[in-house]
């Protein structure tokens, strides 16, 4: 019944394109009637907005409206390498600038009310740095299981990072990082970022359905900009009220660097999900209904049911 009310949900969202550096950026959004506020929501690495239909509808219902695009390099938007599944990103600060114009150019056009924003993992991250160094509409934020630090498989952090600056230096920026390769789908059983096995398979057959939105492992060049960005963010002040959700069995980003930010940032107020793996927002229903009412909660008790 819900996935029924999803689709029909869905038939009634705006989908567009904006430019940004000579590429073209996708976004989607709907506002409901009498909508008391907005979230943008911010996916992560690997993903496209048509990934958030179930997340977008629950905020939905609760009378928000709902702003989301897709991160250059990835989902519906344009791709920068020939080898259109690589994670690939020329400049860390791209992402940040293509949020900065969604926000002006979509987000703010569209709703003059209250704004929230809601990110996910490397939309997290992009998130984080955008609100701490642009003019920006939003009220507070919500970050779910922020890669604010990745692990780097039993290399010591700074051998990892001197490695991957070592080799973007020679001309590898293009290059798969070892052990990364072209979009692999896991089985279920496998798979680090989620226990709900319904909504895993849903996110596999929407890649099935649109194998346009397929991303594989990172190169060198994304790697080199994310440690970048990981270090600014560490040295980067809070400049709003956070909810940080942090996953607790999580593998995908480091735990403890979000612990150290939390620490440094009275502003951030961290909620640990037990059980959950990195995408809590996809996580079983027990799971995603706390986080989901956390988050409502958070942005403003009046606003939700």
């Amino acid at each position: 019944m819900k996935q029924n009310n999803i689709d029909q949900f869905w038939q009634n969202v705006t989908h567009a394109k904006f430019s940004f550096h000579g590429n073209q950026l996708s976004y989607a959004f709907i506002i409901p009637e009498n909508a008391k506020a907005a979230i943008t929501i911010v996916n992560g690495r690997c993903e496209s907005y048509l990934k958030y239909q179930e997340v977008a509808y629950d905020f939905y219902r609760q009378g928000f409206a709902i702003f989301m695009f897709d991160h250059l390099g990835q989902g519906l938007s344009s791709r920068l390498l020939p080898v259109a599944d690589k994670g690939y990103i020329h400049h860390f600060n791209d992402y940040i600038e293509g949020l900065a114009l969604f926000v002006n150019q979509v987000v703010k056009a569209n709703w003059q009310g209250t704004h929230f924003l809601l990110a996910h993992s490397m939309g997290a991250a992009i998130s984080y740095l955008y609100l701490a160094n642009h003019p920006h509409p939003f009220k507070k934020a919500a970050l779910s299981a922020p890669m604010f630090g990745i692990p780097t498989q039993g290399l010591p952090y700074s051998i990892a990072k001197f490695l991957v600056k070592l080799l973007n230096a020679i001309g590898f920026n293009t290059r798969y990082f070892f052990g990364q390769a072209g979009y692999q789908e896991k089985p279920f059983l496998n798979n680090q970022l989620m226990k709900s096995e319904p909504r895993y398979a849903a996110f596999r057959r929407l890649y099935k359905e649109n194998p346009g939105l397929k991303l594989g492992g990172v190169t060198v060049g994304w790697l080199a900009q994310a440690f970048s960005a990981i270090d600014q963010i560490s040295k980067t002040p809070a400049a709003l009220p956070i909810l940080l959700l942090q996953a607790e069995k999580d593998s995908i980003v480091e735990n403890s660097a979000q612990d150290e930010v939390v620490h440094n940032n009275s502003l951030i107020l961290k909620k640990v999900y037990s059980n959950s793996w990195h995408e809590i927002l996809f996580e079983q229903d027990h799971i995603r209904s706390l986080a989901l009412n956390d988050i409502c909660d958070f942005f403003k008790t009046d606003l939700c049911e």
